[in-house]
């Protein structure tokens, strides 16, 4: 029998997504490179020449140095915060299989079924009555608060671990929390890579929750410098264009650098449940 050829129209199907998806992306780096002059005469021509200077001026503009030293606090303060609790969370509670486990393990998982931005005010009025506004680490606590999706997937993959390993570390004497970090841990690497780079991506590239908790010009992030180089009247496209590639760059390095272990890292987790 002669094989069966596979239709192209999923692959084209597929390019064309990509094409629409990059597209933006090619637009604003191939427009970073460009003087003010040239973006408006034609922002889909190449540039005549490399203008080197938009990065400069975004550098200044941003106040780039201080503001990424403040994505840098949060995003990593965040994270590890995130990790170490909802994986000790997400270990108590799978391991246990009480009722009252259950009830708070739905307790803590339903916030992911509500949109953040429902409860987003509260939050932040909280951060005022607790005094943590304008420090990029209070924020870093509004962040470690929203940690609802992470207890669910370390919840998952803690239960493709045998529960034999704990029997035996703890008939040798081990405590539950050297065990926890001495041998649970280890093996949670998937998970806790996933959940960095997802919570990475979204404390990094938020702007909301910052614009409304860092309101110091100190304390800013980059996101919210950026948005302050668009005018009322007119905004400076070349410096806007090389302040977002500038600003993408830390966090889409670390992306390309760690993306296999998001689906590995979810995809190990379902396995059992």
């Amino acid at each position: 029998m002669r094989a069966s050829k596979s239709s192209p129209l999923p692959g084209i199907a597929l390019l064309a997504l990509l094409a629409a998806y990059l597209f933006p992306v090619y637009l604003i780096a191939l427009n970073s490179f460009k003087s003010f002059r040239e973006i408006f005469e034609s922002f889909l021509a190449f540039p005549q020449s490399f203008y080197i200077d938009n990065y400069v001026k975004a550098w200044s503009s941003t106040n780039f140095a201080k503001a990424i030293t403040n994505n840098a606090v949060i995003t990593g303060a965040s994270v590890v915060g995130v990790i170490l609790v909802t994986a000790l969370a997400g270990y108590k509670l799978s391991r246990d299989r009480s009722r009252l486990s259950w009830s708070i393990y739905m307790l803590c998982t339903f916030p992911f079924l509500i949109p953040f931005y429902t409860y987003m005010i509260p939050l932040v009025q909280l951060s005022k009555t607790l005094h943590i506004t304008n420090n990029p680490l209070g924020l870093s606590l509004i962040y470690m608060s929203t940690g609802s999706f992470a207890i669910f997937l370390f919840h998952a993959f803690v239960k493709s671990i045998p529960r034999e390993i704990d029997e035996s570390a703890y008939m040798d004497g081990c405590s539950e929390l050297v065990f926890f970090f001495r041998i649970i841990f280890p093996l949670l690497k998937p998970a806790v890579s996933s959940v960095a780079i997802l919570y990475a991506l979204w404390t990094w590239n938020d702007f909301l929750l910052p614009f409304l908790v860092l309101t110091d010009k100190e304390s800013a992030t980059l996101t919210i410098n950026i948005y302050k180089l668009f005018g009322k009247f007119g905004s400076d496209w070349d410096v806007i264009t090389a302040s977002l590639m500038l600003s993408s760059l830390p966090i889409v390095l670390l992306y390309i650098a760690l993306q296999k272990y998001i689906i590995s890292g979810i995809a190990a987790g379902a396995v059992k449940g």
